[in-house]
Parts: C-alpha cells; structure tokens; sequence
C-alpha cells in the first residue's frame, strides 16, 4: 500500500523536512513548504482540520522568526478566530496564538495592540489557573510593561 501526497504519514514527513530547513535557518525553503502544506492540508482534511490549524500555525511562527512580521499577523489573525471557533479559548494551540499574536505586534512597533491581545489571553488563562500562577503573573507584568511603553 503506497501512501500520497495527501497521506498523513506523508503530510508528517514534510513537515519534519520544513521544521528541519527552519532549524538550518533556510526559512525561505521552509516558509514555501510550510504554504505548500498549509494548501494541501486544507485541500485534503479542509480548513477545520486540526492538522491543518496546526500548519497554518507553524507557518505564523516561521514567519516571525524571519522578521516578516506583517505576513505573520496576517496568517495569525484568521487561525486565531479559527481556531478559537474549532478548538476553543482556552485550547493550547490558541492560546499559543495569542501569545504569538501579541509578540508579533510588539515587535512590529504596536505594543498598544499587543497589550490588548496580552488582556484576551490573561481572560482565557485566568479559567485555567489560580490568580497567583506563574503565567498569569508574568502576563500581567507584561501588561503593565506594554501599557507604560504606549
């Protein structure tokens, strides 16, 4: 039995190469992959597919590593309104989306932006943990910073 293109395993391997071509610093080579998967996989199991959340995140992520900030708001914006539709506030990939949300309008010069993103994680962390958790703190440190630097 042969597996295609479309094929989970598949699919896995290729995103281990793209990760592994990030890792290398060809972030070229792996953002072209990652946007190759991030079709594939919603032209297989569609856009809800939690694969597919997870290369469009991948993709978020690689991109800010490269400092191509503005296209990575603009793949993070619609993953986060999906993903909090598919999966949840309070699932760990959005909530990883939010923080990488925030990170990246910080460092695209709007802590404004990034300050209110930071508050919408703080209401989805504060259902998970205890006021005094070492998250929520350092959230809420970051808050502060941001509200300072505005």
């Amino acid at each position: 039995m042969s597996s295609g293109s479309d094929h989970p395993d598949t699919l896995a391997v290729r995103t281990g190469l793209a990760e592994s071509r990030a890792h290398a610093g060809d972030f070229r080579g792996a953002i072209t992959e990652f946007r190759a998967l991030v079709k594939e996989r919603t032209a297989a199991a569609g856009a809800d597919d939690p694969g597919t959340l997870a290369a469009r995140l991948n993709l978020a992520r690689l991109l800010g590593t490269a400092s191509q900030l503005s296209k990575a708001i603009s793949v993070c914006e619609p993953l986060l309104r999906d993903q909090v539709r598919v999966l949840g506030p309070e699932h760990a990939d959005t909530l990883e989306t939010r923080q990488l949300l925030a990170n990246l309008r910080y460092k695209a010069g709007d802590p404004e932006g990034a300050a209110e993103e930071l508050e919408r994680l703080l209401a989805a962390l504060s259902h998970l943990f205890m006021p005094t958790h070492d998250r929520i703190t350092g959230v809420k440190r970051d808050i502060a910073f941001l509200r300072r630097s505005s």
